[in-house]
């Protein structure tokens, strides 16, 4: 069974409760829809959308005297709710589950190859942003590396029209700096600047992501942080 492309309908068999599961899972991922388990045990599973007001639900059970096999017996498949982007089911476990098949069959993939692909696009990333937020800064800088013709990303300096101009607006006259350490398969620091509102809550004014946390990476940021406030 193919869970990617399955489109719900009464009656439908499915040979494990876990079977079905995935199956509510990929939909909601799929359909980018907020999706939880109101039932969940070793008898039945039923599932409904989890803003309020939509009416989608499904519920399987076992059949009969069959202690394994799942049967689809209620179902309201209309989503009357906002997509999210925000999917409580896209998490480690379920990416591995979506690509082991590539991994396994491709076990000499070139991760690092992809990664550079990534980073090629960070001019297409640069020329979006300024086109979608007219007014912001976005600053990048690259280094050259001996004997090889393509520069190297160094340093990405961000700040939307939207945060500078609130901040010059409404927020008090205070100017919080940190940096924290990015981990995973690629490292650096990610600089940033924050501002007091008029409800001394926090407010973020720009951000950076920097090879280290220098004393250049830091001028580097905060004449551009000058320039725009």
């Amino acid at each position: 069974m193919d869970l990617k492309d399955l489109s719900f309908k009464l009656g439908m068999i499915f040979d494990t409760a876990d079977t079905f599961r995935k199956a509510v899972r990929a939909h909601a991922v799929k359909h980018k829809r907020d999706v939880k388990f109101k039932v969940n045990d070793r008898d039945r599973v039923r599932a409904v959308c989890n803003n309020d007001g939509c009416e989608w639900m499904v519920f399987a059970s076992l059949m009969g005297d069959d202690k394994k096999t799942f049967k689809l017996k209620t179902l309201n498949d209309k989503h009357t709710c906002a997509m999210v982007f925000k999917n409580r089911f896209v998490n480690s476990r379920r990416i591995a589950e979506r690509y082991v098949g590539q991994w396994s069959a491709n076990p000499d993939w070139n991760y690092s190859g992809v990664a550079q692909q990534q980073y090629a696009r960070f001019w297409d990333y640069c020329a979006e942003l300024k086109r979608a937020n007219p007014g912001l800064t976005v600053q990048m800088k690259c280094t050259t590396v001996p004997d090889e013709d393509k520069p190297h990303f160094q340093r990405l300096y961000i700040c939307l029209e939207g945060l500078k101009t609130g901040w010059r607006a409404g927020c008090r006259p205070i100017i919080g700096l940190d940096g924290c350490f990015i981990k995973g398969h690629h490292k650096g620091q990610l600089l940033a600047a924050v501002g007091v509102d008029i409800n001394n809550q926090m407010y973020p004014i720009a951000y950076a992501i920097v090879e280290s946390e220098t004393r250049d990476s830091w001028r580097w940021f905060l004449e551009l942080l000058n320039v725009d406030l």
